[in-house]
């Protein structure tokens, strides 16, 4: 309880232009973030497997092996940045990504792949920048084997894409 008081005086105590003084260095720090993040390639901050699908951004629990057993599902969790936004109507953005997948050899020979596996797209109001993705894939029938999962992400707002790479194993 006394912190709580001490931390409501401190606050009563600052003077009322700090707030706009905070308000005014946040918005144009953040006028700075979004000028680099327009500026960067399209990239990939966070790609692992994951144990259940995650309920939203950083909220993931990674699988502790990339062994599958035959049959079990492949969940990835995604965090993409540097994607664009586009007017979606007033006051609106959309933002996404078209997904194709390749699952290859661990020396590179395309075994299989959809071109379009996912259209993911959001609209918001703000210009979002904690956004992720659950991409599942389903390899059921696989022989057991070392195998790599290729994601390519494509923003559909511009020609900035993306590639992932996920090695996996099924076990015997």
């Amino acid at each position: 309880m006394a912190r709580k008081l001490i931390f409501l005086t401190c606050l009563l105590s600052l003077p009322a232009g700090s707030f706009a003084q905070s308000l005014q260095e946040l918005d144009q720090r953040e006028a700075a973030l979004m000028e680099t993040w327009e500026k960067m390639p399209l990239s990939v901050r966070r790609a692992v497997f994951e144990k259940q699908r995650a309920e939203g951004f950083g909220m993931y629990q990674e699988r502790p092996s990339n062994v599958f057993k035959p049959g079990e599902k492949l969940i990835a969790y995604v965090e993409p940045v540097g994607y664009g936004w586009k007017e979606a109507g007033p006051g609106s953005f959309e933002f996404g990504f078209n997904v194709d997948f390749l699952i290859k050899s661990p020396d590179g020979k395309v075994l299989t792949g959809q071109e379009n596996f996912a259209n993911l797209a959001l609209k918001s109001r703000a210009r979002a920048r904690e956004f992720m993705l659950n991409l599942t894939m389903n390899v059921s029938g696989a022989p057991p084997g070392d195998y790599v999962l290729e994601y390519k992400l494509r923003d559909i707002t511009g020609d900035k894409s993306a590639v992932v790479d996920l090695p996996f194993k099924i076990a015997k």
